[in-house]
């Protein structure tokens, strides 16, 4: 029973980590470099891990921001293998758990490494794609109204896509960035609380039993 609360923990354990880091950088965004501080709807999540803040000072954020990123998605990859493994085997599940742990491993990677830019479009890619098998899942399951939740993250998915590589209303990509940050942990732990859930986790065992 504790083990299954662990991700949460871990999950829970990376904001005051994202609050650190936020509070530690020293300003400057995309669009003026002479602000101070960090602003969660003018700037970027990958700004808290440049060497140097966009106002040119040493950005004393990275650390707290390592930190954060690697909690988060250490969290949310051991989330989208377990809820995978809650339901019977099938290709939806099997997406889950590739797409879903490879997007929070070059989401990761991503923010660590030069390669920021082609690693984000894989990380986004592979997430869109393990949001659709989660949704079939969920479809499966008559989860309707984390159906809705999933889809409305898909939505934020394919809006962030279009302000970052589409330049419609670029200003706005920085809060949608944070808003998906937000709704997508969300949304992967209220589906993995409620696919842990002893009574369902035997539903689906049974289920996969007569399956087989």
């Amino acid at each position: 029973m504790i083990k299954r609360y662990l991700p949460l923990n871990v999950l829970l354990l990376s904001i005051p980590f994202w609050l650190l880091a936020a509070w530690n950088y020293p300003g400057g965004t995309s669009w003026d470099a002479s602000t101070d501080g960090f602003s969660f709807t003018a700037n970027y999540v990958s700004a808290l891990f440049q060497p140097l803040a966009l106002n040119g000072m040493t950005n004393t954020a990275r650390s707290f921001a390592f930190v954060a990123m690697l909690l988060y998605a250490t969290s949310l990859s051991v989330m989208f293998w377990l809820i995978s493994t809650s339901y019977p085997k099938s290709i939806a599940s099997k997406t889950v758990q590739i797409f879903g742990v490879g997007a929070m491993v070059y989401a990761f990677i991503a923010v660590t490494t030069p390669m920021h830019n082609l690693l984000t479009i894989i990380s986004a890619s592979f997430l869109a794609i393990a949001i659709l098998g989660m949704l079939v899942l969920l479809q499966r399951a008559a989860e309707y109204k984390q159906v809705l939740l999933g889809s409305f993250n898909l939505l934020l998915l394919a809006m962030l896509s279009a302000t970052t590589k589409g330049n419609v209303f670029v200003e706005l990509s920085p809060a949608i960035e944070w808003l998906l940050f937000l709704s997508g942990a969300v949304w992967v732990a209220l589906v993995y609380i409620g696919a842990s859930i002893p009574d369902n986790l035997s539903k689906r065992m049974r289920e996969t039993q007569r399956a087989n």
